[in-house]
């Protein structure tokens, strides 16, 4: 056992145990809160820096400014529901089995971390020294077969999504992503 294998199982136990505390219920909903921040910001980032240009004075310091707003005020409303809830939930006669799937809920969040996390040291890594220069005691790990393999599958997955997109809006180029106007900004 190397010391990747000890990361990865620390990592994922870590997770695990975090997921067995909070339960399904709050791990879900937090999920939940992370995902709704991000459609507030997909949906209203452009609309919101527009109305905040004049008071704020400045188009870069509005476009921040309306990004840490539409990060932070949904993401911590959600957050203190997923709270409550997931105590509720805890509390209740179901508090066994929400701890247990808590528990399964943040081994998986844990190797997910894992599997992003070696995807973003690979590529480092065999950009500078090729795949061949991986050190030994990440190659001899145990996990690393399977690290890798969900690194290759994600990264191959992440490259088809965007071949498609690419060909889809080669297609069709009036439909491609919109783009907030630039304006001038003066500091």
């Amino acid at each position: 056992m190397t010391g990747f294998d000890i990361a990865v199982l620390l990592l994922v136990g870590l997770g695990a145990i975090t997921g067995f505390l909070r339960g399904f219920v709050q791990e879900i909903l937090t999920l939940g809160a992370w995902i709704f921040a991000i459609f507030a910001i997909r949906l209203l980032h452009t609309p919101l820096t527009d109305w905040l240009e004049p008071h704020v004075g400045t188009g870069s310091g509005a476009a921040v400014l309306a990004f840490a707003l539409l990060l932070l005020v949904p993401f911590l409303a959600v957050k203190l529901v997923a709270r409550w809830a997931g105590s509720q939930s805890r509390s209740s006669v179901l508090g066994p089995i929400d701890r247990v799937l808590g528990f399964g809920f943040g081994a998986v969040k844990g190797t997910i971390i894992i599997v992003l996390g070696f995807s973003v040291l690979v590529l480092g890594y065999d950009t500078i020294w090729g795949i061949g220069g991986r050190p030994d005691w990440i190659t001899q790990a145990r996990t690393y077969p399977f690290v890798n393999a969900s690194s290759e599958a994600l990264v191959q997955l992440i490259s088809e999504r965007r071949r498609e997109a690419i060909a889809a809006e080669a297609k069709n180029p009036a439909k491609g992503p919109a783009k907030h106007p630039a304006k001038n900004d003066t500091n």
